[in-house]
């Protein structure tokens, strides 16, 4: 389940071309555009994406939890695009519903779920969005903001068994994101 689950975190994202610890248990990445904390250091890989737009090129970062190991979740993930600024950016307020629609659309249905629920959010001035989706009619619960800063999205997500769902490591996690200025 823990690998189908990091599978489908992948593939949510790729197609749209992260328990309660203590605070120094966590581990921050960053890069050259945000930081976050991870439970653990998460396992990194480039991938390249084929769409209507073209190429697009996604970095992603990836904590699947262990079996046995103490987590409330199985995954948690950050996936980095970086879109054609003449197609997309976060100044081109037209856009953003529509682009942030299909965004979530697309998520949903890449997995077969149910939207759950979604609402409007901002970071630093930036758009996003958060959504919660069914997965697999109640086995677990994938919960994912979703940030326009520029021309690159920026996906955050957790995937947690239904029974756990709104736990504190997910608000940690997610509420850990940042842009680096």
């Amino acid at each position: 389940m823990k690998k189908i689950c990091a599978f489908l975190g992948t593939l949510i994202l790729g197609t749209l071309i992260m328990a309660f610890a203590h605070a120094d248990d966590w581990v921050l990445f960053e890069d050259g555009n945000c930081k976050i904390f991870f439970p653990k250091a998460p396992d990194d890989q480039t991938q390249t994406t084929n769409t209507a737009i073209g190429p697009l090129k996604m970095y992603i970062h990836m904590y699947e939890v262990p079996d046995g190991a103490a987590d409330d979740n199985f995954l948690y993930g950050i996936i980095e695009t970086e879109y054609p600024d003449s197609l997309i950016n976060s100044n081109k307020k037209e856009l953003l519903d529509k682009f942030f629609r299909n965004s979530i659309d697309g998520a949903v249905q890449n997995v077969n779920g149910k939207l759950l629920t979604e609402t409007k959010i901002q970071l630093d001035g930036f758009p996003g969005r958060e959504f919660r989706i069914d997965f697999k009619d109640g086995l677990a619960v994938i919960t994912m903001r979703a940030y326009l800063a520029g021309h690159i999205m920026y996906f955050l997500q957790t995937i947690t068994p239904t029974k756990k769902d709104h736990n504190k490591s997910i608000g940690r996690f997610m509420d850990s994101f940042a842009f680096k200025h």
